[in-house]
């Protein structure tokens, strides 16, 4: 049976280099992004490629609009061997200005939609023996003012992810983070999707590590 993954907050950049890495390794690909215009250019960019594409808009603020989503992608797919939540609110803005609504709304996005994403696709991983992927940021362990509700949000995640990585092992689940701690760019010798992309692919085949930092 063709392995699949799902990537929850696909877009142009890292999302797009994961997807071109596990689809050369014979992946089907399936898409979450709450942008029509990014998922139908992913997907003949990676269908130039040779690589099997469903996708489906779901905003990740959106709990049941995200679960219908993936659940609907699932059956698509007959299931995922891989999930990688790559959702987050990117903003600058002084933490002493923020709307404490805002921050609320934001840290759904940012972190409690990647367990709802979890949840939904747990019975599938677990059958599968699979893995739940979370992309992180340095913000997690050097918090700035300026981007004071990603900073919180990232700071969670990473909570979440040494949570899950210790409570998902008897599942025969892997959960593992990849903290982001640089602006990604096709032209970085360090931080290109590339790169990145064959860090998260390690971070599967190893299933080992639950945080790699780069």
């Amino acid at each position: 049976m063709k392995k699949s993954i799902l990537i929850i907050g696909a877009g142009s950049g890292l999302s797009s280099g994961v997807a071109e890495k596990f689809g050369r390794e014979g992946f089907k690909v399936s898409l979450i992004s709450r942008s029509a215009d990014n998922l139908e250019r992913m997907k003949k960019d990676l269908e130039t490629k040779g690589i099997a594409v469903n996708y489906s808009k779901a905003d990740a603020g959106n709990a049941i609009e995200l679960r219908l989503a993936i659940k609907a992608l699932e059956t698509e797919a007959g299931g995922f061997d891989v999930v990688l939540y790559n959702a987050a609110v990117v903003k600058a803005f002084d933490i002493l200005e923020e709307d404490p609504a805002t921050l609320t709304k934001e840290f759904a996005v940012n972190v409690a939609s990647a367990l709802a994403s979890l949840q939904a696709t747990y019975e599938g991983l677990k059958q599968r023996k699979g893995a739940f992927l979370l992309t992180g940021g340095g913000l997690a362990v050097r918090p700035a003012a300026a981007y004071g509700s990603l900073s919180i949000g990232k700071a969670g995640l990473r909570s979440l992810a040494f949570q899950l990585h210790d409570r998902l092992k008897n599942d025969d689940i892997y959960a593992g983070l990849l903290t982001v701690a640089g602006f990604i760019n096709p032209e970085s010798e360090t931080h290109s999707p590339e790169l990145l992309a064959d860090l998260f692919w390690k971070m599967y085949v190893e299933r080992s590590q639950v945080e790699l930092h780069q």
